[in-house]
C-alpha cells in the first residue's frame, strides 16, 4: 500500500523532530509548495499551495481554494511531531572503570523498559560558533551509527526480575554504555569529538546541542497477513504523514486547508513551538492580512473553521481486556478512532464528530470510536489546546496503536489508509 510505504519513508527519516519536519519539507517541496518567511509581509494567491516554518521544529502547510471564499473559515489538522525518548544532557560525558558513557535524562513518558538492550543512534541538532552573536549556526545531524546501548542487569543478580520487573533509577540505570576506554587514551571530549566528526566541525566550535537517542531499528509489516505494523515513532508520525501527505492530495474549494505539526506535545505543549502557543492564531491572521482584511474580519471568518486534533489513540489489547472501557474496544486494522472523553482530555462535541462520521459514511472510510474506562485519567492531546487558542469545533482522532510509548509500537496497516483518506477529504471539502 502506498500509504505504508510513504508512512515507512516518513519513520526512516524522522529521528528528531527538526529532522521530521524537514522530511515533511522536502515533500511538500516536491508537490509545489512555496516557502513563507514569517518576519516579511505575504502576498499569496487562490489556488497556491505554502508552508512557513516559524521555527525549526513547527511546521505550518496550507493550500488555498481555487475559488477561495475566507467566509468559509480553514479546516486544520493538526499533529505532534515529537515522542517519548532519552535525551542527551550538556556536558554528558562520563568515565567509570572503563566504560565510556553519557548522561542522559527522560523526555516525556516513554515505557523505559523497552530501551535496554537495544541499539540506540544519535540524532537531533547542534548549535555552532558565528560571527554573529545572536545567530549561532544551527545545524541537524544524524549518527545513524548504533553507538549506545542501555544493557540490563542480568537475571543472576536480580532474581525477583521474572515477576516484579526492575525497578529503574532513572539517573543511574538509564545510562547508555558508548564504549570502552584505556587509561592511557585522552579521555577528555571523545564524546563531543565523535559527535562533531559526524556534523563536519569542530568540537570547541559547538556551544550547545539537543540531542536524542532513537531507535534505528526499520519499520515492519508482520502478521500471517501483513496486517501489523510495528516501528518506532508511530506516536504521532502516523498523524504527521497523513496530514502531510492528506495535504498534498487535496484540492479545496473555497476554503483553506492547513497541516500543521507541533513539537513538544509530549511534554506539555507550553513552547513557542507547542500547541499551547499563539502561532497558529498568528499565523491564520498573516493568511487574512494578505488579502487585505482586517483582524476583526478575520475572527468573523475563522469562525467558520473546523480542526482536527490528529494524534494516536489505544488499541484493544486482547491479553488485558480488563483496561478497557466495556463497550468501546478498537481493534487493530478496523479504521482510525474517533476519541470522546466528557472531561475533554479529548477535544470533542458531539456535532462536531457527526460531522466527521458522516465525511466517512459518504467515501466508505472506516472508523471507530474510542472511550477510555470511566476509572481512568487517561492522557491528553494537541485538542483542547488548539481549541482553547482557536474556538472552533475540534475532533480528536488518529489510528489505535499497542504498546504506545515504547521503544517500538504497534499498529494496523490498514488504518494508516483510512487517516490519511479522511485527511484528504476533509481538507477538500
Amino acid at each position: 500500500m502506498k500509504d505504508v510505504e510513504k508512512l515507512f519513508d516518513f519513520i526512516r527519516q524522522s529521528v528528531s523532530p527538526v529532522h521530521g519536519v524537514s522530511h515533511a519539507v522536502s515533500q511538500l517541496e516536491a508537490a509545489g509548495f512555496l516557502p513563507l518567511d514569517f518576519k516579511s509581509p505575504w502576498t499569496l494567491e487562490a489556488g497556491g499551495a505554502y508552508y512557513c516554518r516559524p521555527f525549526d521544529s513547527e511546521l505550518f502547510a496550507f493550500r488555498l481554494g481555487n475559488r477561495l471564499n475566507l467566509g468559509k473559515g480553514a479546516h486544520i489538522a493538526g499533529a505532534h511531531i515529537d515522542w517519548p525518548c532519552l535525551r542527551i544532557k550538556p556536558a554528558a560525558q562520563l568515565t567509570r572503570s572503563g566504560y565510556l558513557q553519557a548522561n542522559v535524562e527522560v523526555y516525556g513518558g516513554p515505557i523505559l523498559s523497552t530501551f535496554f538492550d537495544r541499539p540506540l543512534s544519535i540524532a537531533g541538532k547542534i548549535a555552532v560558533k558565528s560571527e554573529d552573536l545572536f545567530s549561532p549556526r544551527v545545524m541537524e545531524i544524524n549518527i545513524p551509527k548504533p553507538a549506545a546501548i542501555i544493557p540490563n542487569l542480568a537475571i543472576h543478580m536480580s532474581r525477583s526480575l521474572p515477576e516484579n520487573g526492575a525497578k529503574i533509577d532513572r539517573q543511574m540505570h538509564l545510562l547508555p554504555l558508548l564504549g570502552t576506554i584505556s587509561d592511557t587514551l585522552n579521555k577528555d571530549g571523545i564524546l563531543l569529538d565523535f559527535i562533531a566528526g559526524y556534523a563536519g566541525v569542530d568540537a570547541e566550535d559547538i556551544l550547545d546541542y539537543e540531542l536524542c537517542l532513537y531507535n534505528p531499528e526499520a519499520p515492519q509489516c508482520i502478521g500471517i497477513h501483513d496486517e501489523f505494523i510495528s516501528a518506532p515513532r508511530l506516536d504521532d508520525l502516523t498523524s504527521a504523514c497523513a496530514a502531510i501527505h492528506g495535504l498534498i492530495d487535496s484540492a479545496p474549494d473555497e476554503r483553506i486547508a492547513m497541516a500543521v505539526l507541533f513539537d513538544n506535545e509530549e511534554i506539555g505543549s507550553q513552547t513557542k513551538q507547542g500547541a499551547d502557543a499563539t502561532m497558529l492564531d498568528r499565523i491564520l491572521e498573516k493568511i487574512w492580512a494578505s488579502f487585505s482584511k482586517s483582524r476583526a474580519q478575520y475572527i468573523s471568518d475563522i469562525h467558520g473553521s473546523m480542526i482536527l486534533s490528529a494524534d494516536v489513540g489505544h488499541g484493544f489489547h486482547p491479553n488485558y481486556p480488563g483496561v478497557y472501557d466495556i463497550s468501546t474496544m478498537p481493534v487493530l486494522g478496523r479504521g482510525f478512532v474517533i476519541k470522546t472523553d466528557s472531561n475533554q482530555k479529548y477535544s470533542w462535541d458531539a456535532g462536531a464528530c457527526s460531522a466527521i462520521k458522516q465525511l466517512c459514511a459518504a467515501f466508505d472510510i472506516p472508523y471507530q470510536c474510542c472511550v477510555k474506562r470511566s476509572d481512568q485519567a487517561g492522557g491528553g492531546t494537541i485538542g483542547s489546546l488548539i481549541s482553547s487558542q482557536l474556538p472552533v469545533p475540534t475532533v480528536d482522532l488518529g489510528v489505535p496503536l499497542l504498546a504506545m510509548h515504547s521503544a517500538r509500537e504497534l499498529m494496523g496497516a490498514s488504518d494508516q489508509e483510512a487517516l490519511t483518506r479522511v485527511m484528504e477529504r476533509f481538507f477538500s471539502l
